[in-house]
């Protein structure tokens, strides 16, 4: 795979097939966090758009010596926090969003290979989840945004502090909070 920084350089030698494979590449990971941080699924696909208009208008006089995926999702933070400012008095956790008249809510379970779990396993596992994302929408959204960087998208702690425009060590503070708030969160709620 060719990497990012590459395919900004041949962007900006005139190659614009190299910006649609950037986008392809970052669109599945900016569309899942807009989506954690709105739980809006309109707004998220609004907010990645918007995110690659901006990027792509600003390559042009932006450091190229920084990574882009970490760049890129700050502007997408940025515009999620944007977002939250314009929904007050609401907060994000409380935004999560029921599926509308015929549309069906996926449920992971349904994606587990058939090897013949125990059904209670099964139910154990979707309430684990289920606890898990609640925890997590209930978390302040600078740690939401926080743990969704570092679990969901395996981003480095150098990363998540560019796409957050933080200090590192408050990258870690954060996550070390949000990690003790999960946890006491979760031994409530599955008895330890």
């Amino acid at each position: 795979m060719i990497a990012d920084e590459i395919l900004v350089q041949r962007y900006l030698a005139g190659e614009r097939d190299a910006f649609r494979q950037l986008v392809e590449r970052h669109t599945p990971a900016l569309f899942n966090l807009a989506f954690r941080l709105t739980r809006d699924r309109e707004e998220a696909a609004d907010i990645t758009q918007e995110a690659f208009r901006r990027a792509f208008e600003a390559l042009p006089t932006s450091r190229t010596d920084l990574p882009f995926k970490p760049w890129l999702f700050q502007i997408a933070v940025n515009l999620c926090r944007d977002w939250a400012k314009r929904q007050r008095p609401l907060a994000l956790a409380d935004l999560s969003r029921a599926p509308e008249e015929g549309e069906e809510r996926e449920d992971p379970a349904e994606r587990v290979p058939d090897t013949q779990p125990l059904p209670i396993a099964l139910v154990e596992a979707e309430e684990t989840r289920q606890a898990l994302q609640l925890a997590i929408e209930g978390l302040p959204p600078a740690y939401r945004a926080a743990i969704v960087l570092r679990y969901m998208e395996d981003m480095s702690y150098q990363d998540i502090a560019v796409a957050l425009g933080l200090p590192l060590n408050t990258v870690r503070t954060h996550l070390a909070r949000a990690k003790k708030a999960l946890q006491t969160r979760l031994k409530a709620e599955l008895g330890g």
